[in-house]
């Protein structure tokens, strides 16, 4: 079936941010969101790009000057059709992948939106912060801690505005919370983080 291919495919991507784990967490939470909510999606399109949105970040698949989720997208129809995956659904894949950043365009469909709203989640509140500070001298977004903390000041500042559904804006409230609640108690703790 086309779900074990996926997984199978989708192990082999390890990153302490943006690996298996959050794949696994994103399509979970675009799931609670669409049950909270009462919004009928298509779950084997959220299913299939859970485990391949973030592919176009990896080697070998990863491309220099484009951005991971168009390099996703690129790869989407292939991959799919690899694992055997309905084709009739792998157009709405690709558009969930091109629009799952939070910097992107809301997409066209029910299930962009939520996949969006999942994968913002996972950048806030205790998890997020995790994901950033896990990547610290690892990656471009955070070269340095103190890079890294102006980078969860900035996703707690402005990325709660950018959550549609009603279910992710309530639990995006909680990690908003949790992440100024760090901030402010780091801070605190660094003297204003002149000792970080």
């Amino acid at each position: 079936m086309w779900r074990d291919y996926i997984l199978v495919f989708a192990e082999k991507f390890e990153h302490p941010a943006w690996g298996f784990n959050h794949c696994n967490r994103v399509y979970k939470t675009a799931m609670d969101i669409a049950k909270v909510d009462g919004l009928v999606v298509d779950e084997e399109v959220l299913y299939a790009a859970a485990f391949i949105h973030d592919m176009g970040s990896f080697e070998p698949y990863k491309k220099a000057d484009v951005d991971h989720a168009e390099r996703s997208a690129q790869l989407t129809e292939e991959t799919l059709n690899n694992v055997k995956f309905p084709a009739e659904k792998i157009k709405q894949v690709k558009e969930v992948i091109e629009h799952h950043m939070f910097y992107a365009e809301l997409g066209p469909s029910s299930e962009a939106v939520i996949f969006r709203d999942a994968d913002i989640l996972d950048f806030m509140g205790v998890i997020g912060i995790t994901r950033i500070l896990s990547i610290v001298g690892k990656d471009d977004w955070t070269p340095s801690l103190d890079v890294a903390i102006e980078l969860i000041q900035k996703f707690s500042d402005e990325l709660l505005e950018k959550l549609v559904t009603d279910e992710a804006y309530r639990i995006g409230t909680i990690r908003k919370f949790e992440m100024d609640d760090f901030l402010n108690r780091l801070t605190f703790q660094t003297d204003n983080l002149e000792y970080l």
